[in-house]
């Protein structure tokens, strides 16, 4: 079974859309496969989690799991230390410590799993109808190409409120949203998207994916991945992400 079609079960089995028979070939295979059982499992709490934020209720407690940052635990539990008398060390030493210092620094700095500054890669905004809302586009696509998400977000979402159903309106409002750390606004206008059958579905599913891993929800991450098709463009960059995270 590829990862698509896995990806796709787990979506019928959640939604309830499978026949008895297939309920029933599916439950003997995860009676048969641990790993399958786990897999079903964190699909589960990322798909109540997408439906939980669409509806704006209240966000599941189980997928509230951050890592804790290396370095904040490291100085915590850093004592002060006492100014003492300067001894003059030999030139040698200075580059022994400065050596220490770098393997030091990679190893509270780089604690191995990759970041969303890693992988994001944001498009450019440049949209095609300009029938409409001339001033609002152009303002638009001037503040989200300057990297001014604040006001790229006021401009889309004024645009989203004349023409609420444009998916490549919304796919760039949740990109402005995730790159100020609205995580769960983003997560609710890529599972929109994510839902739909717009040319911007698997692009919202990489971009949602990026959201957990900004989110240090690794998981729930590599889950998304798994489901981005060979024929999405993001799919060579999404399996490189997966293979650090694996």
């Amino acid at each position: 079974m590829t990862p698509e079609e896995k990806y796709e079960l787990f979506e019928k089995y959640c939604s309830e859309e499978l026949s008895a028979e297939e309920k029933t070939e599916f439950d003997k295979m995860l009676n048969e496969d641990a790993t399958l059982q786990e897999e079903l499992r964190l699909y589960q709490e990322l798909h109540s989690h997408l439906d939980t934020t669409l509806n704006a209720e209240q966000e599941l407690s189980n997928l509230k799991k951050n890592l804790k940052q290396i370095g904040d635990t490291y100085t915590e539990n850093t004592t002060p230390v006492k100014k003492s008398k300067v001894i003059k060390l030999p030139v040698w030493s200075y580059a022994a410590a400065a050596s220490v210092a770098i393997l030091f620094g990679i190893y509270f700095l780089n604690p191995g799993n990759p970041s969303y500054t890693d992988f994001a890669n944001i498009p450019e905004l440049s949209i095609v109808e300009r029938a409409t809302a001339e001033e609002d586009i152009k303002g638009a696509e001037n503040a989200f190409n300057a990297k001014d998400f604040a006001t790229a977000e006021t401009y889309l979402d004024r645009l989203l409120k004349k023409d609420a159903n444009n998916t490549e309106f919304q796919y760039y409002y949740g990109i402005a949203l995730l790159e100020q750390d609205k995580f769960d606004m983003a997560t609710q206008v890529f599972g929109a998207l994510l839902n739909g059958n717009s040319a911007y579905k698997y692009k919202a599913q990489w971009f949602e994916a990026l959201n957990q891993l900004k989110q240090e929800k690794y998981e729930e991450c590599m889950l998304l991945l798994k489901g981005i098709p060979e024929q999405s463009e993001d799919y060579d960059t999404a399996q490189k992400l997966l293979k650090k995270l694996e």
